[in-house]
């Protein structure tokens, strides 16, 4: 399945700290006075030399873990449906490895590909698991200038931790240093996507948005709220040369089920009718064999067109919501 990219999907966003927020680093000051104890993760970045970030890995953890909790929402209960990806004896991964190795045992042929992702939960389809590589990748998020400092954004926050018991201090006082402002810039791909998938991410995608899904540490502390501002999406099909395709790419939107994929009966895909765009579009690059749908920012944009620009994106996303419940609503039991 992935071999092949019949349909891609790339999102640019920028993330705005609405409040103070903490990705650790892990490097505690030690002997270093220079150190606070807790610090943010930094990178020495090409153009910006040395400056704080958020890195991609961080971001796709929080939206994964809040797809898990929608997932097991819609349909309590059920481990097949959405699994615990750290459970050693029952997460995707250990049950097609357990089988894979009873299959050896008895001389049997491994599970195909195919297979393996027929016996994949909901979020590990689209996310990914030891058996089977992501289709979303979502990079790291660097700031337009280098944050190093108070006058840039950085900053301290104070804290004790307080023991349940005696309500005295436990630990502390610590300090920590947070992000309080700036904007963050970051993009998110998806490839060979189902139409449920990306009705799942527009659902994650909005909480986020709408400061309801905290990022890095201390989240019960008030840390992490963040807002998000979609600046560019594209939608492509590799492959698909223009004049000679059968599909309208300016009016609808189509999953991967809708073309010819290698041993496509096998991953029993979901049976998706093309989706119906809020509004048509002009298809790009047609000519080179890569139908290509864009909604972006144009040069030098006002607020005002970074807004509209937002909201049109936005409504693309929502309109792939019901994709989403449909899916649900076929794979409850009963």
């Amino acid at each position: 399945m992935h071999k092949q990219i019949v349909n891609e999907l790339r999102l640019s966003f920028v993330i705005r700290p609405q409040g103070p927020i903490l990705i650790k680093s892990g490097r505690e000051a030690g002997a270093d006075p220079t150190l606070l104890d807790m610090n943010f993760v930094r990178i020495h970045h090409g153009q910006l030399g040395e400056t704080v970030y958020l890195p991609g890995s961080s971001l796709k953890g929080t939206i994964r873990s809040y797809c898990e909790k929608i997932a097991r929402t819609v349909v309590p209960g059920d481990d097949h449906f959405c699994c615990n990806p750290l459970d050693g004896k029952e997460s995707c991964g250990a049950r097609v490895q357990d089988e894979n190795k009873r299959r050896e045992k008895a001389k049997e042929p491994l599970l195909t590909s195919a297979e393996v992702y027929r016996r994949l939960c909901t979020a590990c389809k689209l996310f990914g698991h030891t058996v089977m590589a992501s289709h979303l990748q979502i990079a790291d998020a660097y700031p337009a200038q280098a944050i190093n400092d108070p006058t840039s954004g950085t900053g301290q926050r104070d804290g004790v931790a307080i023991d349940r018991i005696s309500g005295a201090v436990a630990v502390g006082p610590f300090n920590l240093e947070v992000v309080t402002r700036g904007e963050f810039s970051s993009h998110l791909y998806l490839k060979n996507f189902q139409l449920w998938q990306v009705g799942l991410l527009a659902l994650a995608l909005r909480d986020l948005k709408e400061g309801r899904v905290p990022i890095g540490f201390g989240k019960s502390r008030g840390l992490g709220r963040v807002a998000v501002d979609y600046s560019d999406l594209e939608v492509s099909y590799p492959g698909q040369v223009g004049p000679t395709t059968d599909k309208d790419f300016g009016k609808y939107l189509y999953g991967v089920a809708a073309f010819a994929v290698a041993n496509k009966e096998a991953y029993q895909f979901m049976d998706e009718k093309p989706l119906l765009l809020p509004a048509a579009r002009p298809v790009e690059d047609a000519e080179w064999g890569r139908a290509t749908l864009r909604w972006k920012l144009p040069e030098g944009a006002t607020k005002a067109q970074q807004a509209q620009t937002s909201q049109a994106i936005e409504e693309m996303l929502k309109a792939t919501v019901p994709t989403w419940q449909n899916y649900v609503i076929g794979r409850r039991p009963g």
